[in-house]
């Protein structure tokens, strides 16, 4: 199921005045996550990291951008997802992102950009918006403060430095993997000719990845020397991308528009766009319709049956929901936000024999997700309804660090240590938490 998400991320943003927090809305679905891990497995293997070692988050955003924040995570806004003109521009975009990530990128900026005091980060942004749009490196140095300044200088250098490494790893994956680097050359045409566009109309990937002139030559002489050597993507892949694209533009377009594309009820993915439209618009009982008949014709594929769970959950329909995420379960074991909502529709079903089982499911939830916060309190809402309330309260403080309150977590732990016969686990958990921020147990 597609959960939307309040999410801040600490990026380099040249449509903000400033670097620093943003806030926009994140999905988390399993089936599009695991699917885009799916279309970079190749990427990541040949970049030496072990396999599912790279997430890859969704943002809800429709301008065309992707960037890398935190420890190993890809961000790509849905925009570009749904722009993107071949399977291989996609591919291309997640190698490029894998390139800053094997390069040590994201540590690097962040150096960068806390060297350069709020004015001077300013005055920097704008030169790097200059470059990027192809003012050439006279024009950005003048915004520079009359070039005085070395911090901005260094941040300049070093986002157009980051994209020139990122470039080169990125196309030497695309070559150890046999993939043809033609979708980002095309994509790269689109955005250097935005050169000539005012800045309202630009894309947000063009803003932050600079040079788009100079890397379009790069992607060019690339593609002339190598794409013989590239071998066409495999069928299932072309149809995976395709029934990501499917699914996403059904969940972020008006549900009348995905309605009117998708027409024919004999297509699969047709029928999946159109359970999820009716979905969207309220009209449960033809949601449900509808995905049974896909049900009936691909009867093994558990993000029917997810979604299933999803429409009879919303349906206040508890008992039948866990039924049909136990199904997409035993077809795909260990996906920790179907183990979520299996965890959700069983406390909802409010049967006490039920209970174990949800803690069960959420545990594994948690332990597959351990910095979502979200699971976290589902399991603690679990564990309050089975008696279970030291491993609550302990559940609770563990989320609040997890959301960064720290006082709430303080207080957890302390209400944590009160009860008697606590187990030595449960006490070492909260004592940690207090230890670490010089808290006494009171």
């Amino acid at each position: 199921m597609i959960r939307h998400y309040a999410v801040r991320l600490v990026v380099l943003l040249l449509f903000a005045s400033l670097p620093g927090v943003v806030s926009a809305g994140m999905i988390r679905d399993t089936e599009l996550e695991s699917g885009l891990q799916k279309l970079m497995a190749p990427l990541v293997k040949a970049a030496g990291y072990p396999p599912g070692a790279i997430a890859v988050r969704i943002i809800i955003d429709p301008n065309y951008n992707a960037f890398v924040a935190g420890k190993q995570i890809i961000y790509v806004h849905s925009g570009l997802l749904l722009e993107a003109q071949s399977t291989e521009e996609i591919i291309g975009v997640l190698a490029h992102e894998i390139g800053h990530l094997k390069a040590g990128h994201v540590p690097r900026r962040d150096a960068a950009i806390a060297d350069a005091n709020s004015a001077n980060a300013l005055a920097a942004l704008a030169a790097i918006a200059i470059a990027a749009g192809g003012g050439g490196g006279d024009a950005a140095a003048g915004v520079l403060i009359g070039g005085q300044d070395q911090a901005t200088r260094k941040l300049l250098q070093t986002i157009r430095y980051d994209e020139a490494v990122a470039d080169e790893l990125g196309l030497s994956l695309l070559d150890k993997t046999g993939i043809s680097a033609s979708g980002l050359r095309d994509m790269m045409q689109r955005m250097a000719a935005q050169r000539a566009l005012p800045e309202s109309r630009q894309s947000r990937y063009y803003q932050t990845h600079p040079g788009a002139v100079e890397r379009l030559g790069v992607y060019q002489d690339h593609v002339n020397r190598k794409d013989r050597e590239a071998t066409p993507l495999a069928d299932d892949i072309l149809t995976l991308a395709a029934r990501l694209k499917t699914k996403l533009r059904a969940y972020v377009e008006p549900p009348q528009s995905v309605l009117t594309q998708f027409t024919d009820e004999t297509v699969p993915g047709h029928l999946y766009a159109r359970s999820i439209a009716r979905y969207r618009r309220g009209e449960l009982e033809a949601a449900l319709a509808v995905i049974d008949r896909l049900i009936d014709m691909v009867p093994d594929d558990p993000f029917f049956h997810e979604f299933r769970g999803d429409i009879l959950l919303s349906m206040a329909q508890p008992n039948a929901s866990a039924l049909a995420y136990e199904t997409a379960i035993s077809l795909r074991p260990d996906s920790p936000q179907i183990l979520l909502n299996y965890g959700r529709s069983l406390i909802a079903g409010g049967r006490a024999d039920d209970f174990t089982k949800a803690i069960s499911a959420l545990e594994k939830a948690r332990n597959g997700e351990a910095k979502w916060a979200f699971a976290h309190r589902q399991l603690a809402i679990a564990y309050g309804r089975a008696g279970r309330l030291a491993d609550a309260d302990m559940t609770l403080a563990e989320e609040a660090l997890l959301t960064g309150d720290t006082q709430q977590a303080i207080k957890m732990a302390r209400r944590t240590l009160s009860y008697e016969n606590l187990r030595d686990e449960l006490q070492n958990r909260a004592n940690d938490i207090l230890f670490r921020y010089g808290a006494a147990a009171k």
